[in-house]
C-alpha cells in the first residue's frame, strides 16, 4: 500500500546493516460485519519471492487488491520489501482462521503466523485502533494532538530475565529499543547518551536490529541495541537514556477529501484508507527518553571478600600462565598469565603471585582480546616482573579473587603451583636504626639561697640583675627561643594537618601516575598510558571536587565539564581506545601525549 511511509535515513552515527528475509502477515481488524471485509496485509522484505497463495477457508472470501513496493535506505544499504493487500470477509458469520501462510524467499521456506477473524451478524464489529468507526460517520472522530510518546520513544531492559539488578562495578548487559510509529518518517541524529550520571554507558553494538512489533496494539518499527550498563554507587535509579530524532507523524485530526463510493466491497472502511493517504504529516525535532524504568544497584557484599580482591565482577576462569623455573633473589624476571569470561574487564588486575610474603611485583601491563562484539566477554594476558625474597626452592602459584554475581559469591582460582629454584641469600629489609641518648645527669639545687646566688655571679654581690651587663644578652636570647618556640610549633602543626598530608600523597600519586604514563609512551603501550593518564586526571580532579578518584567517570565530567574541554576529550580519546583496542599508529602517541598535557594544565589554578 503506497501509504506506508518507510523509514527514513538513519544517522551517520549508527552503522549500515542489511536485513534478513522476513515475512509478516497482519489483519487491521478482529472482527467485521457480515457482507464487510478486513484488509489483510502481507509484507516480504529481505529477498526475492513469487506470487503468494492465501489458503483457501470454508466460506471466507479473499479479494486480491495489489501490491506495492517500498524501499529504505539505511546509511547506503537498500532493502526493498513488497506488500500484497487483500480484502477478507464472509457472508456466514462465524470464527475463521486464516492459515499459515507459506511462501519462498530466496529458495526458503518462511511462514507467517495464523491468524483470526471473527464475522459477526450486527454492526458490532472492531475498528482498527486509530481509526474511525466502520459506520463512516465523520462525527464519531477524535481529534488528537499528538504526544511526545506519539513520535516515539526508548526502553531499556536486562538483556537476560534471570535478575532485575546489578552489582556496583558490575557492567549488566542491556537491551535498548527506539519505538518508532511504523508509519512515520524518522531519521535517527545522535547515538543512544545516558542522561543522568547514576550510570555509565558500555560497549553499544554499532549494528542495531530492526524489527517491526506490535505494543499496546499500536505497530511500531523498532531499532534495537544492546550495551552495558555499570554504576559505582548503591541504590535504585531510573535507567534514563535519550537519542535525538527527526520524526514526522501524520496529523489524523487534519481533514481530507472524501473518495467516491462504489464497488464491490463497499465498505466505509475504505473512506478511512484514503482519508490516511492525504493525510497531513507533523514534522518535529524530538528527544526520544526511555519511560522511567528503575534498575536497583545492590552493593557488594562485606563478608567473605578475599584480601586479594581488586574489584572484578563477573565470571572468570584463570587460563595459562608462564613462571620461569630458576631465579635470583634481587633479580626480576618477567611472569606471563591470562585470565578469560565475561565481566568487567577494566577492574580486572593481575593475578598475584603465591605465597605473597615471598614476591615484590611491579605493575603489570595488559592486553584484552575481546570475545564478541559489544566486548563483554574476552581474554586479557598479563605480564609483569617480579623479584624472589626468599632462596631455594619452593612452590609457586597464582591467585585471582573475583566476584560472581550470578552467584552472589565471592571466588578465588588458583593455579597449579610450580617448583621453583631461587639463588642466592634471602632478602632482609634493613630498618633505620636509632642512636639512644645518653642520660643527662640531673642539676642538683644549691644547698642555699647565697650559694645558689653565688654560683649565679662571679662575685656574689648585691647588684641589681637588671643593672648586670649580662642581662640583656640572657633576655634576647630568651626572646629568640620564644619565637623559636613558635616557629616549630607551627610548622608541628602545619606538617601534620590532615589536609596537606591527603594534598601531599595526592600529589605523589599523581606524579607517580604520569611517571607510569611516561614509561608506557615510551615504551609504545598505548593501554598502560591509557590507564595511567585516566587516574592522574581522576585524582587531580578528585582533589578539586572532594571526592573518590576512582568514582569519577566520563558521564559525571561531562555533566560538569564543557564538552569542548581538553580533559573530556581526553576522556573520550580514552574510552574509544579501551572499546575498541585498534592498532596504534605511531604518530598517534605524540597526540596523546599533548591531549594529556592540556588536560592537566586545563586543571591548574589560575595564576594571581
Amino acid at each position: 500500500m503506497k501509504w506506508i511511509a518507510a523509514l527514513g535515513l538513519l544517522a551517520s552515527s549508527v552503522v549500515g546493516f542489511a536485513l534478513a528475509a522476513d515475512v509478516d502477515a497482519q489483519l487491521d481488524r478482529d472482527s467485521v460485519q457480515v457482507g464487510n471485509g478486513a484488509q489483510l496485509t502481507l509484507r516480504i522484505s529481505g529477498g526475492r519471492a513469487g506470487q503468494p497463495e492465501i489458503p483457501q477457508v470454508e466460506n471466507l472470501i479473499v479479494q486480491p487488491q495489489g501490491q506495492s513496493q517500498q524501499t529504505q535506505w539505511i546509511n547506503g544499504v537498500t532493502t526493498v520489501s513488497v506488500t500484497y493487500s487483500y480484502i477478507i470477509g464472509s457472508n456466514t458469520p462465524g470464527d475463521y482462521q486464516i492459515p499459515a501462510i507459506e511462501i519462498m524467499v530466496d529458495g526458503k521456506k518462511n511462514s507467517t503466523q495464523p491468524l483470526k477473524l471473527k464475522v459477526l451478524a450486527d454492526a458490532a464489529s472492531q475498528a482498527p485502533p486509530g481509526m474511525p468507526n466502520p459506520s463512516g460517520n465523520p462525527s464519531t472522530k477524535q481529534e488528537t494532538t499528538p504526544s511526545e510518546d506519539q513520535f516515539g520513544f526508548l526502553t531499556v531492559e536486562p538483556a537476560t530475565s534471570d535478575r532485575k539488578y546489578v552489582y556496583v562495578g558490575e557492567i549488566a548487559p542491556v537491551r535498548i529499543r527506539a519505538w518508532i510509529p511504523a508509519e512515520a518518517r524518522a531519521q535517527l541524529r545522535s547515538g543512544i547518551q545516558p542522561e543522568g550520571k547514576a550510570f555509565t554507558l558500555h560497549h553499544v553494538s554499532d549494528q542495531p536490529q530492526q524489527t517491526q512489533e506490535m505494543k499496546d496494539g499500536k505497530r511500531y518499527l523498532v531499532v534495537t541495541w544492546f550495551g552495558g550498563i555499570s554504576a559505582t554507587k548503591a541504590g535504585t535509579y531510573p535507567a534514563s537514556l535519550s537519542l535525538q530524532a527527526n520524526v514526522a507523524v501524520k496529523d489524523e485530526s487534519a481533514p481530507a477529501p472524501r473518495r467516491s463510493r462504489g464497488g464491490p466491497f463497499d465498505d466505509p472502511f475504505f473512506d478511512s484508507v484514503f482519508d490516511r493517504m492525504n493525510t497531513r504529516y507533523i514534522q518535529k525535532d524530538v528527544t526520544l527518553t526511555s519511560r522511567d524504568q528503575e534498575i536497583e544497584v545492590r552493593p557488594l557484599p562485606s563478608e567473605g571478600k578475599p584480601a586479594g580482591f581488586t574489584g572484578a565482577v563477573g565470571q572468570f576462569k584463570l587460563n595459562a600462565t608462564n613462571i620461569p623455573a630458576e631465579w635470583q633473589t634481587g633479580d626480576p624476571q618477567q611472569v606471563t598469565a591470562s585470565v578469560s569470561g565475561a565481566g568487567n574487564f577494566a577492574l580486572v588486575k593481575a593475578p598475584a603471585l603465591m605465597p605473597e610474603e615471598n614476591w615484590k611485583t611491579y605493575q603489570a601491563k595488559d592486553e584484552f582480546t575481546p570475545g564478541d562484539q559489544a566486548s563483554f566477554s574476552g581474554t586479557k594476558i598479563f605480564q609483569f616482573s617480579a623479584v624472589p625474597r626468599k632462596g631455594d626452592a619452593q612452590d609457586v602459584g597464582l591467585s585471582f579473587s573475583y566476584f560472581d554475581p550470578t552467584d552472589a559469591q565471592y571466588k578465588t582460582l588458583a593455579s597449579a603451583t610450580k617448583k621453583i629454584q631461587v639463588a642466592g641469600a634471602d632478602l632482609v629489609e634493613t630498618k633505620k636504626e636509632t642512636t639512644p641518648e645518653p642520660p643527662q645527669e640531673a642539676k642538683k639545687p644549691a644547698d642555699n639561697l647565697i650559694a645558689q646566688k653565688s654560683a649565679e655571679t662571679a662575685s656574689g654581690s648585691f647588684v641589681p640583675l637588671v643593672s648586670q651587663p649580662a642581662f640583656y644578652s640572657w633576655l634576647g636570647l630568651a626572646s629568640g627561643l620564644m619565637m623559636l618556640g613558635r616557629f616549630l610549633a607551627f610548622f608541628k602543626q602545619r606538617f601534620n594537618d590532615p589536609k596537606r598530608q591527603a594534598h601531599a600523597a595526592l600529589e605523589k600519586a599523581t606524579r607517580h601516575a604520569l611517571h607510569t604514563a611516561g614509561e608506557c609512551l615510551a615504551a609504545k603501550d598505548a593501554a598502560g598510558f591509557f590507564a595511567a593518564a585516566r587516574l592522574a586526571i581522576q585524582q587531580r580532579l578528585g582533589s578539586l571536587w572532594n571526592q573518590p578518584a576512582q568514582a569519577i567517570t566520563l558521564a559525571e565530567i561531562s555533566e560538569r565539564i564543557p564538552a569542548n574541554s581538553p580533559v573530556t576529550s581526553f576522556f573520550r580519546e580514552a574510552d574509544l581506545y579501551e572499546y575498541s583496542r585498534h592498532a596504534t599508529a605511531e604518530e598517534m602517541f605524540p597526540r596523546w601525549r599533548q591531549m594529556l598535557d592540556q588536560a592537566l594544565t586545563s586543571l591548574n589554578p589560575p595564576a594571581r
